[in-house]
């Protein structure tokens, strides 16, 4: 018997309508597009790349159905103590940040990837952590089963809530300086300091005692005149402009001076001590020789707020008055902790 080809294809149509009640939902179902990241990487050699960072933040994630749009700074660095430190900033839809301290950067890159996701949807997240270990575990069954319902899928949260800030490293600071000085002594001197700093995040405060031991001056065209020996308690605040390799800071300081005259040369002796303050700008660098060592140079202009005039009683002439204003410089090393 002859059957029509448009016979055959009427027959057939009941039993592909069965067959397409057969197929599972998601395969129906347009594939997801991945919710847009806009990633910034900045990660020193040996730790994970952009992309691997991107695929964990799409494995946690799995099939999210979140579509705004987040933009997210990742950058990893050595800290002053030669660990590892993860700074993480969420820019928008809303700003957040958090630092990550370690000493492995595959397990910090995996847990900044996992803040991201939650950030953007905890529940799927919390989907994927559930269902991964039970599909690892569960045979492959010979036939596909058949596509359950959909549960109600919850509202997206009315806004990403920014994780808690982070308290700032601070680093501790000991040095030993040698200590050029031409503002408030008659010649160029040459002494030591001491001192200590903290630095929280980019500011940074110091506190430093020195002393210049020897400078000398005269009465002009007379054998008459005085050896000066300089002390002085110093602060400094400091802010850095710079960062690593080379850290420079710009300083302002305040600085009580105790300048003393001895005579030189004369009928009568005598002494006289002047207290003097002084105030200063200038900059600071610091440059980590090998951890915790670090070596340190400074240079600031002073101005005495007061300017006491030396003299010899009996002559005329004056032995030596400071200037308006000179430098002041320092060359050492420092201890971080």
């Amino acid at each position: 018997m002859h059957v029509s080809r448009w016979a055959r294809a009427a027959s057939a149509l009941p039993a592909l309508i069965v067959a397409a009640r057969l197929l599972p939902a998601s395969a129906l179902a347009a594939p997801a597009e991945p919710r847009p990241i806009d990633l910034r990487w900045e990660a020193p050699d040996g730790c994970p790349t952009v992309d691997e960072v991107r695929s964990e933040m799409a494995r946690l994630l799995g099939a999210s159905e979140q579509r705004q749009p987040i933009e997210v700074e990742i950058a990893v660095a050595r800290a002053g103590n030669a660990r590892l430190r993860l700074d993480l900033r969420i820019r928008a839809p809303a700003p957040g940040e958090r630092v990550i301290h370690g000493d492995d950067c595959a397990s910090m890159s995996r847990a900044a990837a996992l803040i991201v996701a939650m950030s953007i949807d905890p529940d799927a997240v919390a989907r994927n952590a559930a269902a991964q270990p039970q599909a690892a575990a569960a045979p492959v069954p010979s036939t596909p089963p058949p596509a359950p319902d959909r549960a109600p899928r919850r509202p997206p949260p009315a806004a990403v809530r920014p994780p808690p800030p982070a308290e700032r490293d601070l680093e501790g600071t000991l040095w030993l300086s040698a200590q050029l000085e031409q503002a408030l002594v008659p010649a160029v001197g040459v002494g030591l300091a001491a001192g200590g700093g903290i630095r929280g995040g980019w500011l940074r405060a110091d506190a430093a005692a020195g002393v210049v031991p020897s400078s000398s001056s005269r009465i002009d065209g007379q054998a008459a005149g005085a050896e000066f020996r300089l002390w002085f308690l110093e602060v400094d605040a400091c802010a850095r402009a710079l960062g690593r390799p080379l850290g420079v800071y710009v300083c302002a300081l305040g600085r009580q001076h105790w300048l003393r005259a001895t005579g030189r040369g004369v009928d009568e002796a005598f002494t006289r001590t002047a207290p003097i303050f002084a105030a200063g700008l200038g900059t600071l660098l610091e440059w980590r020789v090998a951890d915790p060592l670090k070596l340190e140079a400074a240079l600031h202009a002073v101005a005495p707020l007061r300017r006491p005039r030396f003299v010899v009683e009996n002559l005329e002439g004056t032995v030596y008055r400071p200037p308006a204003a000179g430098l002041s410089a320092r060359l050492g090393l420092a201890l971080a902790f």
